[in-house]
């Protein structure tokens, strides 16, 4: 095969694989959910949010993003009950979670990890440890800014 159609080939089966963007921060306190979004384009990740938790499920269902970063203590529906609510449901149990939160105990972090999350962070955390776990959970690979199958 071509070198040129296979390139191609490569490019539109990425496409149909690849989500509307790779995270959604969803946090409550619109200047941190804006800084987190900020930090995740600056290292080459598309990134949307949500400060309203009580949408997250339906936003994530239809956009599929990869990994979905959640605030622990939301107004409305926190986020160890939404991050059951993801692993729970089939259409998005595949979705990573990270849980970011500025509670710092040893339990919250234990209960996230039994209610499905793939990591936890405390705020603030060092933004290149963040954006190394994310693209460690990524369900396709990313380098130099660019997109790999």
């Amino acid at each position: 095969m071509d070198t040129d159609v296979k390139r191609n080939l490569r490019q539109r089966l990425g496409k149909v694989y690849r989500p509307k963007y790779d995270v959604l921060i969803v946090e409550d306190n619109l200047e941190q959910a804006h800084l987190t979004k900020l930090l995740m384009e600056e290292y080459g990740l598309s990134a949307q949010y949500l400060t309203d938790s009580s949408k997250a499920l339906r936003v994530i269902q239809k956009d599929k993003p990869a990994i979905v970063i959640l605030d622990l203590m939301m107004p409305e529906l926190d986020g160890l009950r939404l991050c059951r609510q993801i692993k729970n449901s089939p259409d998005t149990r595949k979705t990573r979670v990270i849980i970011y939160s500025g509670k710092m105990y040893d339990s919250d972090r234990r209960k996230a990890l039994q209610f499905g999350a793939d990591a936890f962070f405390i705020k603030p955390t060092r933004a290149n440890m963040l954006i190394t776990k994310i693209k460690e959970l990524l369900p396709y690979s990313f380098a130099n800014g660019s997109y790999q199958n």
